[in-house]
């Protein structure tokens, strides 16, 4: 079964769509992403084919990219409300 999180990121939008024009191919396992503004942060909610498959993507991608726009990365990783998808439907699914 599929696996997502939420998780509010303290980025201001612009430096989220530096750090996703840094993101040039499609990770592999996603599932679906989204973004929002949020409380001066962004939030994310992601699905993915397995935790696994986020983690490679995070140790891989995300976190190269982050240092590639000039963002420290926090001492502490922002919270993540992690769950195990029960259902999908709808075009990401």
């Amino acid at each position: 079964m599929a696996w997502g999180f939420i998780q509010q990121l303290p980025l201001t939008v612009d430096q989220y769509d530096q750090l996703n024009n840094e993101i040039t191919e499609e990770p592999e396992g996603l599932i679906l992403h989204t973004s929002s503004e949020k409380a001066g942060g962004v939030r994310i909610v992601d699905v993915w084919d397995s935790e696994d498959a986020y983690r490679r993507f995070e140790q891989e991608t995300l976190m190269p990219a982050i240092g590639r726009i000039g963002v420290a990365p926090p001492a502490e990783p922002p919270a993540m409300d992690t769950f195990e998808v029960h259902n999908m439907r709808g075009r990401a699914s």
